[in-house]
């Protein structure tokens, strides 16, 4: 097992210990996440961005697939990617899926 998962584990059997297997349910994680990314958004602090990847790899824990694995796949078909100009809010989305 990878220490990414380890990790991962850990930081779930915390969240079901703290918060109760049933009550961290995904959809509270995903809802807690946007409110993280909000306050990210506003301070680019550390602390934030922590928050958010913890709550990321909780959703992982409850779902139960590896998000390190999931992000190295994710990764290898954004390298076969096009990518367009940033939108207005400075987002910039692939043009042309890999062939």
């Amino acid at each position: 097992m990878s220490a990414c998962k380890i990790f991962q584990d850990i930081i779930g059997k915390w969240g079901n210990d703290t918060f109760g297997i049933g009550v961290n349910t995904k959809h509270g994680i995903v809802n807690h996440l946007l409110k993280e990314v909000d306050e990210l958004r506003v301070s680019h602090e550390p602390d934030e961005a922590a928050d958010c990847f913890l709550l990321l790899l909780q959703h992982a824990h409850e779902c139960g697939y590896d998000l390190f694995k999931e992000a190295q796949k994710k990764h290898e078909i954004n390298l076969k990617r096009e990518w367009g100009k940033p939108d207005e809010y400075g987002c910039i989305e692939h043009i042309k899926e890999p062939k």
